[in-house]
């Protein structure tokens, strides 16, 4: 049974200092010179490379450089894909006849498969690359013509048709992390035959990634290669260790969020080293070690400890 906290705060409607308090303005002062210190790190550190979609942005002395970090190729290969992914989440777990809104996206899929087949040749694709799209289009368009011709799929239909995109779906995958990688790899290589080796040891690296793209990320695991940072492979992740030189930044794709995420991270370092004696302090919220005690009393119940690939969360 939880315990009740010991202190009840006074109710209120807006927990937000007003902007006529004092500590409110106090508050915007440390944030201006939190920004002030950051952007002045930023400008003071040694070569940054941000990975934003489909470039490369090196930022080093002064010059902003951009260079591919993939080939339309990659594009190309995750759109045929996703096509499979389409039909199952629009198929999978329905009842009874379609509703309009469906038909019409399945119809719309099916026109657009169609003109992507007449163009696949055109495409510059291997013949084992071509190949392999059209096997995906073809039973993409059949299993759409039998659900608009109003006979339905079933279950175990539309599970056959996914299973039998796997292997296709994988060598896909593959096929777009070997571009991705070799793409980055030419031009990151390309720049680095310009830093000094003083350079080369400061190199930093930022990754623009979604939250369920992060764990495995093409970029951060060939970052963390590149740069001798810990490589877990496919669980590859940032880094929770003092002096990491690969960070992976969820909240934006934008170019100056993503530069500036660096600079933020080194003076979170320098703060929490002086505040607190642990470098990677701020890496969790200043919070987070209060919230854990209060709710281990609260709760009667200890933390676990993190999951890692080979020991899966209990539960």
């Amino acid at each position: 049974m939880a315990e009740g906290p010991a202190e009840s705060a006074p109710p209120s409607a807006h927990a937000a200092l007003e902007s006529s308090d004092p500590l409110s303005a106090l508050n915007m002062a440390f944030r201006d010179a939190y920004a002030a210190r950051r952007d002045a790190i930023l400008a003071s550190m040694g070569p940054v490379i941000a990975q934003i979609d489909d470039l490369l942005i090196l930022r080093r002395g002064g010059q902003r450089l951009v260079g591919p970090a993939r080939t339309r190729r990659y594009h190309e290969l995750k759109v045929v894909t996703h096509v499979p992914l389409a039909l199952h989440v629009l198929l999978s777990g329905r009842r009874g006849e379609l509703d309009a809104a469906t038909r019409d996206r399945l119809s719309g899929i099916q026109r657009l498969i169609s003109a992507s087949l007449e163009g696949l040749e055109r495409r510059g694709l291997s013949q084992e690359q071509s190949a392999r799209q059209r096997r995906i289009l073809e039973a993409s368009a059949a299993i759409l013509e039998q659900v608009l011709s109003g006979d339905g799929v079933s279950a175990e239909a539309l599970s056959a048709y996914t299973r039998a995109q796997v292997p296709d779906i994988l060598r896909n995958a593959e096929d777009a992390a070997r571009d991705q990688i070799d793409t980055m790899h030419a031009t990151i290589e390309a720049w680095k035959q310009q830093m000094t080796p003083e350079e080369l040891a400061r190199l930093r690296a930022v990754v623009a990634v979604s939250h369920t793209a992060r764990p495995g990320n093409v970029a951060v695991q060939y970052f963390s290669v590149t740069l001798g940072e810990n490589w877990e492979g496919r669980f590859d992740q940032e880094d929770l260790q003092p002096g990491k030189r690969v960070l992976a930044s969820e909240t934006s794709f934008d170019e100056a969020a993503a530069f500036s995420l660096l600079a933020t991270h080194v003076l979170d370092a320098s703060v929490g080293t002086r505040f607190f004696g642990e470098e990677i302090r701020l890496e969790r919220d200043l919070l987070a070690d209060a919230a854990e005690r209060i709710l281990a009393r609260m709760f009667h119940k200890e933390p676990e400890p993190p999951a890692t690939p080979d020991t899966p969360a209990s539960g």
